[in-house]
């Protein structure tokens, strides 16, 4: 297990019933450094980037929707953002110009699907136009009287937002604010904010290593491939309704776990029982970054000119590359755990070998991107591959919220 760092901080938002509705992450150090210490641009960078890496779980566990202060230069940036959209509201600090090229930016990100909260709203002019695309108001009460926010309140009244008291030091002021309409509340009556740090392999991730073990021998086994699945029932469930969705349904009836890994066949069922297992085993949020990565590598497999490198097993390298992001154990001791091919065991390792060198690629774009490095330097078409990417698991994962 790698050694456990400070990632960030989170302070819980709750609701009228004092019910934790949302969390609200911070920057945070080792060195007890702010975000206005380093700078708003490097503390937006590396809070990103620990959150799709070592905080996601925590995240969980709160089990709600996160609010992620995001610096102007981010927003401009037009960068892909690996995170949905539909678990994260960005928030609009005071500090930020709301000049018209970051109003234009902010339209592009909302019509992406993202939410926004107007952080310490001043009630300004000069912020109006970001009114109509902002989902929360938040108003730091201790720098305005309560008769003058009471006032901007009932003018804004017809906005289909919800309104957040920050800095709510006692109960009393919890109260006149709800009396007052506030929706939500946040402050050291209510929490302090949590440092958050490290994480274990789960249950689900020891049976995520056994499942990525036998899906991608040469020739798995279908009897075992078929025992694993049989003791996982829900992925097992979540199989079956996905090989009855429209994209694979066929004539005749599912009456067996064999019938249900012949009727997706190899292929698909990697791409389905890596993805299930991986939201079982860990939060959604290090799936996704990692299975973009297992994309990327495969995409990059298929324009290698001489065709000499699989795409499946340039999928299968990205994929446990991840092993410490995912599931907190290290790369070469996961490829230890399981058999795999010896390209895919170097490529992992030491970053050796073709399979190395395009590994290599995929992580150095996933983290120029995550942290805005270098993007000016990078191929265009590599920043459109990893979007492409990052839009085909977000796909994936929407497919899996649809009804039957």
């Amino acid at each position: 297990m790698a050694v456990s760092h400070t990632l960030l901080a989170a302070q819980p938002i709750y609701n009228r019933s004092s019910e934790m509705e949302a969390v609200e992450l911070l920057y945070r150090n080792d060195l007890g450094e702010s975000a206005l210490t380093v700078g708003e641009s490097r503390a937006t960078s590396e809070l990103l980037f620990n959150f799709c890496t070592g905080v996601s779980s925590q995240a969980d566990y709160y089990g709600t929707q996160v609010f992620i202060n995001v610096s102007s230069d981010f927003l401009l940036s037009g960068v892909f953002m690996p995170v949905d959209p539909d678990r994260v509201v960005i928030e609009l600090v005071e500090r930020i110009e709301p000049t018209r090229e970051l109003i234009e930016a902010v339209k592009v990100w909302h019509r992406q699907g993202f939410r926004f909260a107007l952080d310490d709203f001043d009630f300004s002019d000069a912020w109006r136009p970001l009114l109509t695309m902002s989902s929360v108001i938040k108003v730091d009460i201790s720098l305005m009287a309560e008769a003058e926010v009471s006032r901007y309140r009932e003018q804004l009244d017809h906005l289909p937002v919800k309104w957040l008291a920050e800095k709510v030091e006692d109960e009393a002021t919890r109260d006149r604010f709800s009396d007052m309409g506030f929706d939500l509340f946040q402050g050291y009556f209510l929490a302090h904010p949590r440092l958050i740090s490290g994480r274990k392999l789960s249950p689900g991730g020891l049976h995520l290593t056994r499942l990525i073990g036998v899906l991608y021998q040469e020739d798995p086994d279908i009897r075992e491939l078929t025992d694993i699945l049989s003791e996982d029932p829900n992925l097992a469930l979540n199989l079956i309704r996905i090989v009855n969705s429209p994209l694979y349904r066929g004539s005749g009836t599912i009456s067996s776990i064999r019938e249900l890994v012949v009727r997706l066949g190899l292929s698909n069922l990697r791409r389905w029982a890596v993805l299930l297992s991986s939201l079982q085993a860990v939060s959604s949020e290090h799936a996704r970054l990692i299975l973009i990565r297992a994309h990327v590598c495969e995409e990059l497999a298929r324009r290698v000119k001489t065709g000499d490198i699989e795409p499946s097993s340039a999928f299968l390298t990205g994929l446990v590359s991840g092993a410490d992001v995912m599931l907190g154990v290290a790369p070469a001791e996961f490829v230890s755990q399981i058999s795999l091919g010896s390209a895919i065991t170097e490529a992992v390792t030491s970053r050796r070998g073709a399979l190395g060198r395009l590994l290599n690629t995929a992580i150095g774009l996933e983290r120029a991107v995550a942290l805005q490095q270098n993007l000016d330097t990078l191929d265009p078409r590599l920043l459109m591959l990893y979007e492409r990417a990052g839009h085909q698991v977000q796909a994936l994962f929407r497919q899996l919220k649809k009804p039957d």
